[in-house]
């Protein structure tokens, strides 16, 4: 018979393995943006579709991010950052989950 504490312990490693993965998806998702953002879609096609898919997924972390930092000349800096910040918050989530696995 599994206790509460075991249940706990398979739902946090289990959370902690999706924001893990959600992590990695948006990684690679910002990346599609930004080589969207070198070679612009030109016509209604997959590229286009998988563009767009990318700017509405980033667009709500980058925004703010690019409200509060200026431009660097024509290079905007917003993408780096967001991979850093997110990093950082999928790191110390992960480590919390595991954690609250382990407790």
């Amino acid at each position: 018979m599994t206790t509460w504490g075991q249940w706990v312990s398979i739902i946090a490693v289990h959370l902690a393995e999706t924001v893990l993965l959600l992590t990695r998806i948006f990684y690679v998702v910002l990346m599609v943006r930004i080589v969207a953002s070198f070679f612009p879609p030109r016509t209604d096609g997959l590229w286009s579709r998988v563009a767009g898919f990318s700017v509405r997924v980033t667009e709500p972390v980058l925004a703010p991010i690019r409200r509060r930092i200026p431009l660097m000349g024509m290079m905007d800096l917003s993408p780096l950052i967001a991979f850093f910040l997110v990093d950082i918050a999928g790191t110390l989530l992960y480590k919390l989950l595991l954690y609250l696995a382990r407790v």
